[in-house]
């Protein structure tokens, strides 16, 4: 059962990592985020039984911000935002850990929102019970599991992972020591390892770690980093041909 944050009490310890957190992501991505406020909203400042359920750490779409504006206790205007599952955390991890997994999975979520064309999306106009259906359905299916007509990188793919390295090595700038297998590739993503795109991304990092993500991202990256992707992508869908990709 899940009890409120209190002194001593893990959440209140993740509560504390998450501001802490918020701050690691403007000093390795404020050029990006501009002016704009960045909301990461922990699970239990929502009501019982919405959102996030057992599937899920975290999560961010492009509109979230409006979808939990009555959840967040100051609104600065729109932003990106993200939902940390801290009950999750506190209840699956000793608290020796949330002081690595917790930045691990708002550094995952930063990386999402970079990885979008804006950091937010512009819903000027937008019909307030469309709005409403939208957060209805994103409540829903976060309660899932993951879906399995999918491929198991769908939504993780060369962008997000380039993006994640980048962060990876900037966060290590900052004092903050997060394994890029943490945040991206890997078994789970049928992908191989972290680290084999990470020496195939080679010195970029530190040769842009001044850069603008959306500056890097308008780059090629260097070919052997392209080229891991296109081998794992065959490889994945020589391996469940039923999956539909994404284009390469």
């Amino acid at each position: 059962m899940h009890e409120n944050a209190t002194a001593g009490h893990p959440l209140a310890h993740v509560a504390t990592l998450l501001a802490r957190a918020e701050a690691l992501c403007h000093a390795v991505a404020g050029r990006d985020l501009g002016g704009t406020p960045l909301y990461i909203v922990p699970q239990s400042a929502l009501p019982a039984g919405h959102y996030a359920g057992d599937y899920h750490f975290g999560f961010t779409t492009p509109s979230l911000d409006l979808y939990l504006r009555n959840y967040i206790p100051i609104w600065r205007g729109r932003g990106p935002c993200m939902v940390i599952n801290d009950l999750g955390f506190a209840d699956d991890f000793d608290p020796v850990d949330l002081d690595y997994v917790v930045p691990t999975g708002v550094l995952h979520e930063l990386a999402h929102v970079l990885d979008r064309p804006e950091l937010f999306a512009d819903r000027t106009g937008a019909d307030p019970n469309k709005l409403l259906f939208e957060s209805q359905v994103i409540a829903n299916s976060t309660k899932r599991p993951p879906r399995d007509d999918l491929p198991a990188y769908f939504g993780h793919e060369v962008a997000f992972i380039r993006i994640a390295l980048h962060l990876c090595h900037r966060v290590e700038r900052a004092g903050v020591t997060i394994a890029p297998a943490a945040i991206c590739a890997g078994h789970r993503y049928g992908l191989s390892h972290a680290t084999d795109y990470q020496d195939a991304l080679g010195e970029e990092p530190a040769c842009c770690a001044d850069m603008l993500f959306s500056d890097i991202a308008a780059t090629n990256p260097p070919p052997a980093f392209s080229q891991l992707w296109a081998q794992d992508f065959v490889s994945f869908h020589n391996r469940f041909p039923h999956f539909q990709g994404v284009s390469l």
